[in-house]
């Protein structure tokens, strides 16, 4: 059973997220986040809850592997290393390609014709991730637990970072040709374009509480990785398997929009957690969206600038549209940071 202490820390977590949705809700997005990122005392206190939860009040739970808890890291540290050190890129590089000269495109720009028109030598491509760490951006890292593992060159960022975490505000971070570090090195003012091979928003995107600003962190997200690159999201959700499918259908169409394809999906005890690949040519991405047919009830979920969560339906639906959609229990408000278990009961068989 959780402590009292542990109560205590989740409580700074849930009434952090409570106060940025109430305020987005009656100020707007921008001026929500821009009234957060102000309160210095409010991020260092929520920065220290997270760090002091994972580190000794999830700890325990980590070294379980039926626990839900046990994949957020763990997962994310897996799926990197599948896909770049054991043949998984590979294999998507040459399933883009496969896909790619089945496409017709009747509009296109020079720059996608010219992609599906050379051939691609797939092998001539590969780069040697053997040989050398796999640079992943860790959004939101709060105290950087991907260095431990020599794998990853990471470079971690956060609104109120810990000791080897650069501060940023990936939200708003400009993305140009370099990255460019405030005088003091300890604060990015601009990160480099397609300088990554991973992006990894670990408990990030519920954060945020616009659906507009999830997809912006989304298209960020794109901008800075290396075509072919992979986007590592682990998103809260304590409900069974089917409970949220449509909102995850929704966000692998947004992301397909964007121009990412999905490579992997597994919903734990806690947590949805899933991997997306930039793909080279964006039309082979968008095929997916392109191909789908929704229902008269999924179509209210699915946006190319949105992603939402279960909360938004409880902030933003406009009256009477309410009953239209999936019913949210009152708990869900409060259940933002769901992935912090009150108990050690092992998880049931999805």
């Amino acid at each position: 059973m959780a402590t009292e202490e542990h109560k205590r820390l989740s409580d700074v977590v849930k009434e952090t997220h409570l106060s940025l949705r109430a305020e987005c809700r009656r100020y707007g997005a921008q001026t929500a986040w821009e009234r957060h990122m102000a309160r210095n005392d409010v991020l260092q206190k929520y920065a220290a809850s997270m760090q002091k939860l994972a580190t000794e009040c999830w700890a325990d739970n980590n070294l379980n592997s039926r626990n839900g808890t046990y994949c957020r890291m763990e997962w994310i540290k897996t799926q990197c290393k599948d896909y770049f050190l054991n043949g998984g890129k590979e294999k998507y590089d040459e399933r883009e390609q496969d896909i790619s000269t089945k496409i017709i495109l009747e509009k296109t720009s020079d720059e996608d014709r010219k992609t599906q028109q050379e051939p691609t030598h797939v092998n001539d491509r590969l780069q040697k991730f053997h040989e050398r760490k796999i640079s992943i951006l860790d959004v939101g890292s709060c105290y950087n637990p991907l260095s431990v593992d020599d794998a990853f060159d990471v470079t971690a960022i956060d609104l109120t970072p810990a000791a080897g975490v650069l501060r940023c505000d990936f939200l708003n971070v400009a993305i140009g040709r370099e990255t460019v570090l405030s005088p003091d090195s300890r604060e990015i003012h601009q990160l480099s374009a397609s300088s990554f091979d991973a992006v990894v928003f670990s408990l990030l995107l519920g954060y945020m509480p616009c659906p507009r600003q999830r997809y912006t962190c989304c298209r960020n997200a794109y901008d800075v990785l290396k075509s072919g690159g992979a986007l590592i999201i682990v998103s809260p959700d304590s409900k069974h398997v089917g409970a949220n499918a449509k909102l995850m259908k929704s966000w692998r169409y947004t992301l397909s929009k964007l121009g990412f394809m999905r490579i992997r999906y597994e919903k734990l005890r806690h947590i949805h957690c899933l991997a997306f690949r930039k793909c080279r040519c964006k039309a082979v991405a968008t095929r997916w969206a392109d191909l789908q047919c929704f229902s008269e009830d999924e179509e209210k979920y699915m946006s190319e600038t949105e992603m939402f969560i279960p909360q938004d339906f409880q902030d933003i639906c406009p009256q009477g549209r309410q009953e239209d959609l999936d019913k949210y229990d009152e708990t869900e408000l409060v259940d933002v940071f769901s992935e912090l278990p009150f108990d050690d009961e092992a998880p049931s068989d999805l």
